[in-house]
């Protein structure tokens, strides 16, 4: 089934890559796009409020009516880009803004569509937004695909990297990124920390994926250090020429972690590529 109801999280102007991206592959599918600003109240920016009470009214309106038009100006610039890109490749496009001081409005919004782009969680986001890429892949019901502001190429799914354990999770992944791989994709499949004696857990995932029509390759890390398994990854998917990164996760939201150990954070604060990531 392909993604035909596309929602995008919409920032900056810089992040011109990531709705160029959107628009490219609601092309695909004849789709539908929707940016969507996350805008906050001023209180939000603060961790203690006791600043705030010792304002003059006058001053405290102020900063409301400056912190509200400056979301407003940086919605409708990001919009404007979103907009001529959904324009340019005939797609069709609308926008609009939602609350984002926390992520049940965003959350509310992802679990009636086919997929969500998002930035990198990063320490501070702008505005303090309250909704982080893995949140909404833990509960928002359907696939993430984290994005950073600048990606080589727009077009993805001709060569993927796929991190495989055999959990849940990670089969979750794959038939989430099934819409997103062009005819005769190359799948690049790295799994980690094999058992001893264990069955080769990649052979039938290879085994479905060329029956589907897709060219695989199998690589194992045997290094047992966790922290590692981030930065090899980044590495495989860098040097194989890969587009697109395809990984599952578990757990809580509060602990970020992939289906390979803790070592995730890694790649999803600072993917090296469009990563697409999935409960």
């Amino acid at each position: 089934m392909p993604y035909k109801d596309i929602v995008v999280q919409i920032d900056s102007a810089a992040a011109h890559d990531r709705y160029a991206l959107a628009a490219d592959l609601a092309v695909r599918s004849s789709g539908h796009v929707t940016g969507l600003y996350l805008k906050t109240t001023l209180i939000n920016q603060y961790n203690n409020i006791d600043t705030l009470c010792y304002l003059p009214p006058s001053e405290l309106d102020r900063m409301v009516r400056e912190h509200n038009q400056g979301q407003d100006d940086d919605a409708a610039k990001a919009a404007a880009i979103l907009t001529r890109d959904a324009a340019a490749s005939n797609v069709r496009c609308d926008w609009r803004v939602i609350g984002g001081d926390s992520p049940d409005d965003l959350i509310a919004e992802v679990r009636c569509a086919d997929l969500v782009i998002l930035p990198p969680p990063v320490p501070s986001p702008a505005y303090n937004v309250h909704a982080s890429a893995v949140d909404i892949a833990i509960v928002g019901g359907g696939p993430v695909l984290v994005t950073p502001d600048k990606v080589d190429r727009i077009r993805i799914g001709a060569r993927v990297l796929l991190a495989w354990n055999g959990s849940r999770e990670a089969a979750r992944a794959v038939r989430d990124a099934l819409p997103l791989l062009v005819e005769g994709a190359f799948i690049e499949i790295r799994a980690a920390h094999p058992t001893a004696g264990a069955p080769d857990s990649a052979g039938p995932l290879r085994r479905h994926l060329e029956r589907l029509g897709y060219k695989t390759n199998v690589d194992v890390m045997e290094d047992d250090d966790d922290q590692s398994i981030g930065s090899w990854l980044k590495r495989e998917a860098i040097n194989t020429d890969c587009d697109l990164v395809v990984m599952g996760v578990y757990g809580h939201t509060r602990l970020r972690e992939f289906i390979i150990g803790g070592v995730s954070r890694e790649m999803l604060h600072t993917p090296p590529l469009p990563l697409l990531i999935s409960h």
